[in-house]
C-alpha cells in the first residue's frame, strides 16, 4: 500500500511540474522605426534639396548633378555608423564639409553654392570609394 502512494505521490509531482512550464514560441520581432536627425553645417538655402542615401557602405546616388544652391542631404540608411567628408582632390583645395559619424537613421546637410566638382566619400569604410557631387 505504501509503494501504491509513493508512485501516487510521484505521479503527482511529475504532472504538477509538466503542467507548470510553459513552452515559449519565438516571437515575431517588428523592425524599428528609424527617427531622422540632421546636423547642418551651413544655413540651408531656401533652394532645391536632393537626397542621398548611404545603404551598404554606398552612396546612393554615385554621382549627383545639382544647380548651385541646392542643399544636398545625406541620410544613413545603413546597419553602421558613417561620416559623409569632401575629398579635396587639388593641391590647396579646402576641406569644404565633413559631418559628424552619422548612427543608423541620422542625417547630415551641406549646401553647394559655387560650380565645380566635389568629390566625397566616407574615409573609415567604404574601402576608398568615392562619390560626386556635379554643381552647375
Amino acid at each position: 500500500m505504501r509503494e501504491i502512494a509513493a508512485l501516487i505521490m510521484v505521479l503527482i509531482c511529475l504532472a504538477f511540474a509538466c503542467g507548470c512550464t510553459a513552452q515559449t514560441s519565438p516571437q515575431k520581432t517588428q523592425p524599428q522605426a528609424i527617427q531622422v536627425t540632421t546636423q547642418v553645417t551651413n544655413q540651408e538655402s531656401a533652394g532645391p534639396t536632393e537626397v542621398v542615401h548611404i545603404i551598404a557602405s554606398s552612396f546612393d546616388p554615385a554621382i549627383l548633378n545639382v544647380k548651385p544652391g541646392t542643399t544636398v542631404t545625406w541620410i544613413n540608411e545603413d546597419t553602421i555608423s558613417h561620416r559623409v567628408e569632401h575629398l579635396p582632390q587639388l593641391p590647396g583645395e579646402k576641406l569644404l564639409f565633413r559631418s559628424e559619424s552619422l548612427s543608423p537613421g541620422e542625417s547630415f546637410s551641406y549646401t553647394f553654392m559655387e560650380p565645380g566638382r566635389y568629390v566625397y566619400g566616407d574615409p573609415q569604410h567604404a574601402g576608398g570609394r568615392a562619390s560626386l557631387v556635379i554643381v552647375g
